[in-house]
């Protein structure tokens, strides 16, 4: 049962994320950017709203460290901005896991063909202060 679920779920999120590539075709920033907010797992936002590492389930049982598990997966990861726009994040989601609902700044550009954005660089806000980070690995 748990196994269909997690089909079920990653199926959902595939879907989610074609469906916002096809409607990025009017994207007309594709020049350098910043964007700051809360970094977090496209499915557990998409389906709960949480922004949180820890999540719950529909029962109402706590999932610690969720976000985490669910970026290690392999579920695209996003930041969530002031404004409460999601910018999904171009790269490899494991590489994210370990700053899952934490204050992140990137800089880098928007996907000319998909509407993503794809950091050069990035800092996580660690005890008040932005630390620079590596940017996980891309296939570029």
């Amino acid at each position: 049962m748990r196994r269909i679920f997690l089909i079920f779920s990653l199926a959902i999120v595939a879907a989610t994320v074609f469906f916002l590539m096809l409607q990025a075709g009017d994207k007309k920033n594709t020049g350098t950017a910043t964007i700051q907010g809360t970094l977090i797992d496209t499915k557990c936002y998409s389906t709960g709203g949480f922004v949180t590492n820890d999540h719950k389930d529909a029962k109402g049982n706590t999932l610690p460290n969720c976000a985490t598990a669910c970026a290690s997966m392999g579920i695209p990861v996003g930041i969530l901005d002031a404004e409460k726009n999601v910018h999904i994040i171009a790269g490899p989601a494991s590489g994210y896991a370990g700053w899952m609902a934490k204050e992140v700044r990137m800089h880098g550009m928007f996907g000319k063909y998909a509407d993503v954005f794809i950091p050069d660089k990035i800092e996580v806000k660690e005890d008040g202060k932005w630390m620079e980070k590596d940017v996980p690995g891309t296939m570029m």
